[in-house]
């Protein structure tokens, strides 16, 4: 039977986030930053995929944090006896926590949804690294704006209204949404 390492689950997390947020070519990341790229003229299912990306990006990069900082929010998922089985030698927090949590299989894990794991930051993260509160109200916020007007539609179904780019949403909540997060994830790294 295969073990899948997850030692540096964080990090390969970080890592997706920032490729779902740059897959567009509308946003870029160097030096710890997000910034704007380039806004062309997108087809409407670009547009809603692009929506679709940056909240997965944010909700990612939030949940990375999380496992940064040794935040637990995993729960285990029954009924996932199957598949490859987890370890994460090199990580003994994580190690610990997977067995606390009597987690053996990859398919176990249960990641939450975006609103668990902005619990998990507001009851243990944002305090446990002295976050900046002004900052971690500002992620709150931002966050429930994005479960309120984008991200749910964006997942589950296409709507006309959300095929195109809206430069000020980027601008305004975004893009300081992901560099806060990062913010968040590098904290006293």
């Amino acid at each position: 039977m295969m073990h899948i390492d997850i030692s540096k689950i964080a990090e390969m997390n970080h890592d997706y986030a920032i490729h779902l947020a740059t897959f567009q070519d509308i946003l870029t990341y160097k030096n710890n930053s997000f910034t704007l790229k380039a806004v062309s003229n997108k087809e409407p299912f670009e547009a809603v995929d692009f929506w679709r990306n940056v909240s997965l990006a944010a909700e990612i990069l939030l949940k990375a944090s999380l496992l940064k900082h040794q935040i637990p929010f995993f729960k285990k998922r029954a009924h996932g006896e199957y598949g490859e089985k987890v370890i994460a030698p090199a990580n003994p927090w994580l190690e610990e926590t997977l067995n606390t949590l009597q987690i053996e299989y990859i398919a176990q894990i249960n990641t939450g949804t975006v609103s668990t794991a902005l619990r998990s930051a507001e009851e243990m993260l944002f305090e446990k690294i002295s976050f900046d509160p002004k900052k971690a109200k500002l992620i709150s916020e931002m966050f429930y704006i994005i479960i309120r007007t984008r991200r749910n539609r964006n997942n589950h179904f296409f709507f006309p209204n959300q095929g195109s780019i809206e430069m000020s949403e980027i601008e305004m909540l975004f893009l300081p949404l992901l560099n806060l997060l990062e913010e968040l994830y590098s904290h006293f790294s």
